[in-house]
């Protein structure tokens, strides 16, 4: 949104696009939790899994520019709309259909889903740009109140019902979104540059994205499960893997908008650069055997970039703000793309000390070269 444009409509509040998002991500996020435990009876081989938790990644590396070039012409509203009625058909079919080619169709549907949502909110987010960080704060403290809540309540009800029964149950939930989405006012759309699409070139804020996307999003993310099915035996497997990554949501909802607020007044850049070394140090916790303690510091840190890289983005000022977090969110899409396809093989054929290991000296040396040096 330019400020031109900021100036000449009233900001929107958060709430509404906050709920949207959220709803809407429900079904995604405990596939995360479900699948990799629960292949089997989905018809599935870890390797499938792999390639389903990565698939929608790799089609946002097309979908998060496209999606941000159709933007500009159609408004926030439309793609809010739009993604609302994906996700929740792709929920639903995660559930309803156990034919690999179903899944990678509901994968695909998500992927282009999530993209529209991602911008859509970031553009109202920032339709008060002086504010944005604390605006982006209380956007993130939505959703993570909403993941955690539905990570620990799918966790039951997969106990109860089925691991199927979950996901319709959670489809027939994303249609609150659709609703939110439809009421939700317009927001006049961003002048329409005269370049054509383009994939994006990586400059230095990309390149940290895809290392955190290869580590954080995806080897992490996909090996939790195992990790937690052999550090913690009091509960389910599938329980402690969702309460684990709902913590990372709850983190969101209480350091989300003290991040923003922060970061409107002294810069994202510092606290990204800690938070990073934090990050690293959960990794290097892991290839020590510390499998819970490393797991809890990565959750807790990867929540708190989801609110510091649009301060970021806003910060170096590349294009307009849909155009610039796109470019971030493709290369960060790659890396989250890679990760899971790589996972099991790795997680199987490499001892953990050296694969978390690797993992952190990737993920130090990248924050040096694309965080710390100017």
């Amino acid at each position: 949104m330019t400020a031109a444009a900021s100036r000449g409509a009233a900001p929107v509040g958060m709430a509404l696009p906050g709920l949207v998002i959220a709803v809407c991500m429900i079904g995604d996020t405990l596939l995360y939790a479900v699948l990799p435990l629960y292949h089997e009876a989905f018809g599935l081989s870890l390797a499938m899994v792999g390639v389903l938790l990565s698939l929608n990644r790799w089609i946002r590396l097309l979908a998060n520019s496209g999606v941000a070039h159709l933007g500009e012409r159609i408004g926030p509203h439309t793609l809010m709309i739009a993604g609302a009625l994906g996700s929740a058909a792709s929920t639903t079919v995660y559930g309803l259909i156990d034919d690999p080619t179903a899944q990678i169709g509901a994968r695909i549907l998500w992927g282009i889903s999530y993209a529209s949502l991602n911008l859509a909110t970031l553009a109202y987010a920032v339709s008060d740009r002086a504010n944005a960080g604390k605006r982006v704060g209380a956007s993130r403290a939505a959703i993570g109140l909403v993941q955690a809540l539905s990570l620990v309540g799918g966790a039951w009800i997969v106990l109860e019902l089925g691991a199927h029964s979950v996901f319709l149950i959670y489809g027939a939930v994303t249609l609150i979104a659709l609703g939110a989405a439809i009421v939700l006012p317009r927001l006049p759309p961003e002048p329409i540059t005269k370049k054509g699409f383009k994939l994006p070139v990586p400059h230095r804020l990309e390149i940290w994205g895809f290392v955190l996307g290869f580590a954080g999003d995806g080897v992490f993310l996909l090996t939790l499960a195992f990790l937690m099915k052999d550090s913690i035996t009091s509960v389910a497997p599938v329980m402690a893997t969702a309460m684990l990554l709902a913590l990372r949501w709850l983190v969101e909802v209480t350091t989300g908008p003290l991040g923003g607020w922060i970061g409107d007044r002294f810069g994202a850049r510092r606290i990204a650069i800690a938070n990073a070394a934090l990050l690293v140090g959960g990794f290097v916790l892991i290839a020590a055997d510390h499998e819970l303690l490393g797991a809890l510091m990565i959750v807790m840190t990867r929540g708190m970039f989801n609110t510091l890289i649009p301060l970021l983005v806003i910060e170096r000022g590349h294009g307009t703000v849909l155009s610039s977090q796109a470019s971030y969110s493709t290369w960060r899409d790659f890396g989250a793309a890679v990760g899971p396809l790589t996972a099991p093989w790795l997680f199987l054929t490499v001892p953990q000390a050296p694969l978390y290991a690797a993992l952190a000296l990737a993920l130090g040396l990248s924050g040096y070269f694309c965080l710390v040096r100017r």
